[in-house]
């Protein structure tokens, strides 16, 4: 009997408008090599066991959802969990729904520098978004932390037209929680004699 492939996630959302087009799941894992300064999810960055699911308790709750329009995924660093990560993806693609994954990596990294099954969950991805978060360079793009990332659109199945309304940041109220989530905001100094 194969043993169920295991997912270590910091948190996840059933419902977000922030995290892609329509409405999805967004999945953040637990820990990352990169620890870039600013980073909007601090909490996440250690490699510590936080909450352990396997993938098919995470496709049920995708499942029991089916107006989504498909699932985020992001950490942490969701490239070390690549193997349970692809599985998940390739039964969210298999039902029509897309797939967008946020990495620190560039993509030349993990299609040609030997990363751990980096090919296999990059099969599943329909929008990769790659690079380190840079606080010095944060951005307004959609999607994007800093303004080094790039999005790389890899199936055809979400295109840059379909960026436009995404809100940048969102607060999601449940029962006993209040989330946030999104990516920073580049604020302007105002001068000192304007409003």
């Amino acid at each position: 009997m194969t043993k169920p492939l295991l997912l270590n996630i910091a948190a996840w959302l059933p419902r977000s408008c922030a995290n892609g087009p329509g409405t999805r799941m967004v999945i953040w894992v637990q820990g990352c090599p990169f620890q870039c300064l600013g980073c909007q999810n601090p909490d996440y960055l250690q490699f510590k066991l936080n909450q352990v699911v396997t993938v098919e308790e995470m496709w049920q709750k995708f499942q029991a959802l089916p107006d989504l329009a498909g699932i985020s995924i992001s950490g942490g660093e969701p490239f070390a969990q690549a193997v349970a990560l692809a599985d998940l993806a390739r039964r969210v693609q298999s039902v029509g729904k897309t797939v967008i994954c946020w990495t620190g990596y560039q993509l030349q990294q993990l299609q040609f520098n030997n990363i751990p099954d980096s090919q296999r969950l990059l099969n599943h991805i329909d929008l990769l978004v790659d690079g380190l978060f840079i606080q010095q360079q944060i951005s307004n793009q959609p999607l994007r932390g800093s303004n080094n990332q790039k999005l790389h659109f890899l199936s055809g199945r979400i295109v840059e037209t379909d960026l436009v309304n995404i809100p940048r940041q969102e607060w999601v109220l449940g029962s006993e929680t209040l989330t946030y989530t999104g990516f920073p905001v580049e604020y302007k100094q105002l001068d000192q004699g304007g409003v």
